[in-house]
């Protein structure tokens, strides 16, 4: 009996060995990577009072006005009533839309397209017509072919010149209206773009209230995520030189964050490397590359003979290139 236990408890005396080594191999680690001079605990000089407003931001743009107001109230920032009211109106308006109700975002949208028109003209929104579209397979499934087909002649032909193609694919639905779900059309019936027409509603709110398209909380977060891991590395590297990385203007690694964080406001001379401000704007060379205003001020040495672009072999002229303006 005392070898059947023996034999039946050895395998779980080598489970508990490695787990506890696990355990012990865990604690040093943390003690390696987290200590007091960790990077996470260096001091840094941000701005308290523009992370409140920029957190305040966050919350009233993400539908949370209780919330924000409490929390302008303990931070001591402000947010403006019409931003407050804004983003209100804009969360009304998509919980309408997860509700399947186009309604309430046409009249937006509506209202919208007829200020920037001064009331008058051809309508060209792209988010109306995707309401309109999405309205006319409402219609078309629930009410059948004839408030389908009147709904469209109304209210798409306006949008013929820019998305006849699409109209056509919601002209075919009406040979398959009593089962669409059967028929060559039935992606047109995807939960996604419900989905989808909540984002671009908002997208296109923030535009009017000339707000970011993306919460900026969220997008330095996700960016500082990304970068974490390569600065703690550098700060590691940084400290057995007993270097203070904080200090340096600029650092001597590129941190790649893809194509999501790429922001085109700013340009970057691919010669100089400098970005571009007031002092030194990007210029465009007749053959379309495009080259700070100090790099080609060096490459243009004779202010009358022509000089060859960087990037391909033809001649240029300082007088021909032009100014671009972001």
């Amino acid at each position: 009996t005392n070898e059947k236990q023996t034999s039946l408890s050895f395998p779980f005396v080598g489970w508990f060995q490695d787990f506890y080594g696990s355990v012990s191999r865990l604690g040093k680690s943390v003690d390696k990577h987290f200590g007091t001079s960790s990077f996470a605990s260096r001091e840094t000089n941000l701005d308290a009072k523009l992370l409140d407003e920029v957190i305040a931001n966050h919350l009233f743009r993400e539908g949370q006005p209780d919330l924000g107001r409490t929390f302008c109230e303990e931070a001591g920032v402000s947010v403006s009533e019409e931003l407050k009211q804004s983003f209100l109106d804009m969360h009304l308006v998509v919980r309408e839309l997860q509700s399947h109700n186009l309604m309430p975002a046409l009249e937006w949208v509506k209202k919208q397209e007829k200020a920037r028109q001064g009331g008058a003209g051809a309508r060209n929104s792209s988010l109306e017509f995707k309401l309109h579209s999405m309205q006319f397979i409402k219609l078309l499934t629930s009410e059948g072919c004839k408030p389908a087909l009147a709904y469209a002649r109304q209210n798409l032909s306006a949008f013929a010149g820019s998305h006849m193609l699409e109209i056509r694919q919601l002209m075919g639905c009406l040979l398959y209206h009593n089962n669409i779900s059967r028929s060559p059309y039935k992606e047109l019936l995807s939960e996604t773009h419900w989905e989808g027409i909540q984002q671009d509603f908002m997208r296109e709110c923030c535009n009017v209230m000339g707000q970011a398209c993306e919460s900026p909380l969220l997008v330095a977060s996700a960016a500082g995520a990304l970068a974490i891991p390569t600065l703690a590395k550098f700060a590691m590297v940084m400290g057995k030189k007993q270097a203070d990385w904080t200090q340096m203007d600029h650092l001597p690694v590129e941190i790649e964050l893809g194509h999501a964080f790429t922001f085109y406001s700013i340009f970057a001379c691919p010669i100089s490397r400098d970005q571009a401000s007031p002092d030194d704007p990007p210029m465009m060379l007749p053959c379309g590359h495009v080259l700070s205003k100090q790099s080609l001020t060096k490459l243009n040495k004779s202010n009358t003979k022509p000089f060859k672009c960087p990037y391909c072999p033809s001649e240029q002229k300082f007088g021909d290139c032009k100014l671009i303006m972001f």
